[in-house]
């Protein structure tokens, strides 16, 4: 069409092809997978105390931040300001180019606030690897890099995962919780707060989704909850009048 050799674009004629409507995309979408509080609990305990993993904090990070895989991946010493309790989330791992970050998702960086429990962990492995070379722990170098503090790749870091809740199931019950992909982490993150009554606009900010829409329209299945515990307190003021 550029060049002029057409008039319209064949491909959008709808005998040819339909567009699939935004109900279709969400007909087709795998249907999401999360822990409940006292699951995410369990696995971060077990984990921590019991199988003493070295990744726990990348693991206590993303559930506890709701950052991306590869957002937690590509963080850097001076992204934690402990003072202050905040994560400033600047880039990713890149999954195409090994040992490369690049831009968020949303291509604009977003800070984060962590709790204390976080940011204990990431002084503890601050210090463990002090220990190894002060080079690990320079400003510029990956939080959660690999032996040398280069970036660790992103899939290696989901197969590791999925061992350890494999792992898991061998030491506690398999129900305990259910098998969840990595990204469930973030998921879980976002519904556990929703869950608690937070403002979908503060779990926006957290996710560093580009509008309120795509929280909405994400964890639909939990504001129909929260919708409900609304007219239980609004109920409430009024007693039984």
């Amino acid at each position: 069409m550029e060049d002029g050799f057409l008039t319209k674009n064949p491909a959008r004629l709808k005998k040819i092809v339909k567009l699939p409507t935004g109900r279709d995309i969400r007909a087709e979408r795998e249907e999401m997978v999360t822990w409940t509080a006292p699951q995410l609990k369990a696995f971060l305990e077990w984990n921590r105390d019991t199988y003493k993993d070295q990744s726990h904090p990348l693991w206590l990070a993303l559930a506890s931040t709701g950052m991306r895989r590869g957002e937690a991946l590509a963080l850097r010493w001076s992204d934690v300001d402990h003072k202050a309790a905040r994560i400033s989330i600047r880039r990713a791992a890149d999954s195409a180019e090994r040992g490369q970050a690049k831009s968020t998702k949303s291509g604009r960086a977003r800070i984060v606030d962590a709790d204390a429990a976080l940011l204990v962990a990431i002084k503890v492995l601050r210090a463990t690897k002090a220990e190894i070379s002060r080079e690990l722990v320079r400003p510029g170098v990956n939080i959660f890099g690999n032996e040398a503090g280069e970036l660790r790749n992103s899939k290696r870091i989901t197969d590791t995962r999925t061992r350890r809740i494999t792992q898991a199931h061998k030491t506690l019950e398999e129900d305990t919780f259910p098998k969840m992909p990595l990204h469930g982490l973030r998921h879980s993150h976002a519904t556990i707060l929703l869950a608690l009554g937070e403002h979908p606009n503060i779990v926006q900010e957290r996710l560093g989704h580009g509008s309120i829409a795509i929280t909405m329209d994400l964890y639909s299945h939990v504001t129909a909850t929260m919708q409900r515990t609304a007219v239980d307190r609004f109920a409430a003021l009024f007693g039984e009048a």
